[in-house]
């Protein structure tokens, strides 16, 4: 992670725990949530006149751990 990341990171997550009124033990949980931020930021960008935001990229669609069913086709020869 780069210093600059790091850095806008830990500040949102100090000022997310300042906004929720300083609770103990959530550090994880603000932490978490300004990630998720910087993520959606990074993903996006606005045009250059600021009308519309350009996706540069889409997380790609959860999948299962699991293999699928039939995954394996036992007639396929190996070698």
């Amino acid at each position: 992670m780069s210093d600059r990341r790091h850095e806008w990171i830990s500040k949102r997550a100090y000022a997310i725990w300042e906004e929720q009124g300083r609770p103990d033990g959530r550090g994880d949980e603000h932490w978490r949530q300004a990630l998720a931020e910087r993520d959606a930021l990074e993903r996006t960008q606005a045009s250059c006149d600021g009308r519309e935001v350009l996706v540069k990229f889409r997380p790609k669609p959860q999948r299962s751990e699991a293999p699928c069913a039939g995954w394996f086709n036992r007639t396929a020869s190996v070698g």
